[in-house]
């Protein structure tokens, strides 16, 4: 559908009236709604005529839409044409649209739109969760035919402060035995987004992708033996560890190896590691058995590789944690984070 600058369109998702700025490529224009302006994909708009003629309130704003899991959009290009989104090779992307609100001749970044791009020929069956240090934000189920994006959702920018995570769960729709799927977490940090939002500003160009993967994960089934294709990898056992005793019912969890286990200097990095996650959910278990309402860990800053691994070890107990924060107090600075439990 052609547009040019100045046309007023409706946002189909949202069913919100817009201005076109310009007009960025053949895909994409700068649209303005209440004084926010952002690119827009071409297919998410429409004339408003249709509209007008059916509403009983003409020229009346609706209330934009809750973000409810929308389902794939319609195809908008002929299945199979690799030239769906130029620029981007074969494989499966996730991509941000920064928005800006302008007031004046200032303007604010304030939002960024979020979309996933499928530019292969596989129909995909898609889960999607963006979870921060204050807990699951949005998630999605839905199906994304080949070559086309889908509209994930928004986030306030305020949140790329908050430990952003992006879990993407793809499986190919086909045969259970010629299915393929492929598991990815993507964090980015603060940092690099505003290094990428300032190149697209240098640029002028609308958004940015980072590329998920460009194909399955492939398994070469030629070499295996028939009796690999059926046999369970051995488990390796987790190593227990004599744990020194903490205080009944208290509220800290730390995670210093010294206050955890007396042969520490015995202790490769790996198994000291491996010592204070098992601390640390044992920590969390007994406090749950306990109904406290929330506990500290004590992780430190060092390197973060320990916070980081607590904070993915509390993402999987998601039967006792609600929701967990790492934010700066005055006795632990940034070396704790605070976990509320969950009882209902």
């Amino acid at each position: 559908m052609k547009f040019t600058a100045g046309d007023k369109v409706i946002v189909k998702h949202t069913k919100e009236e817009g201005k076109i700025i310009q007009v960025i490529n053949e895909e994409m224009v700068e649209l303005e709604v209440l004084n926010t302006r952002f690119p827009a994909f071409v297919d998410e708009l429409d004339h408003p005529y249709l509209e007008w003629f059916t509403s009983k309130k003409m020229n009346a704003r609706k209330r934009a839409l809750s973000l409810e899991d929308f389902p794939a959009e319609k195809a908008w290009v002929q299945k199979g044409d690799s030239n769906a989104h130029k620029g981007l090779e074969q494989g499966f992307y996730f991509s941000i649209i920064p928005v800006y609100f302008f007031e004046g001749e200032d303007e604010q970044l304030t939002r960024l739109k979020l979309y996933f791009i499928n530019q292969s020929e596989y129909t995909l069956k898609l889960k999607y969760d963006c979870v921060t240090n204050l807990g699951k934000e949005f998630t999605l189920g839905t199906t994304i035919y080949p070559f086309q994006h889908l509209y994930l959702h928004y986030i306030n920018f305020d949140l790329v402060n908050e430990g952003l995570s992006f879990d993407f769960k793809l499986e190919s729709v086909a045969k259970a035995a010629e299915s393929k799927k492929l598991d990815y977490t993507l964090k980015i940090k603060p940092k690099n987004i505003f290094q990428r939002i300032h190149q697209l500003e240098q640029s002028g160009e609308p958004m940015f992708s980072i590329q998920i993967a460009t194909d399955f994960p492939t398994v070469d089934l030629s070499r295996l033996k028939a009796s690999d294709l059926f046999a369970l990898p051995a488990a390796k056992p987790a190593q227990t560890y004599n744990f020194k005793k903490r205080p009944a019912k208290s509220q800290e969890i730390d995670l210093h190896i010294e206050l955890l286990v007396a042969d520490y200097h015995t202790m490769s990095n790996a198994q000291k590691l491996e010592a204070q996650l098992q601390a640390c959910e044992i920590g969390i278990i007994d406090a749950y058995h306990n109904q406290m309402p929330s506990v500290v860990i004590i992780h430190g800053i060092g390197a973060g590789i320990l916070k980081e691994e607590v904070h993915r070890l509390l993402k999987s107990m998601k039967k006792q944690v609600r929701q967990f924060e790492n934010k700066y107090s005055q006795k632990y600075g940034f070396g704790a984070t605070e976990v509320f439990l969950r009882y209902i």
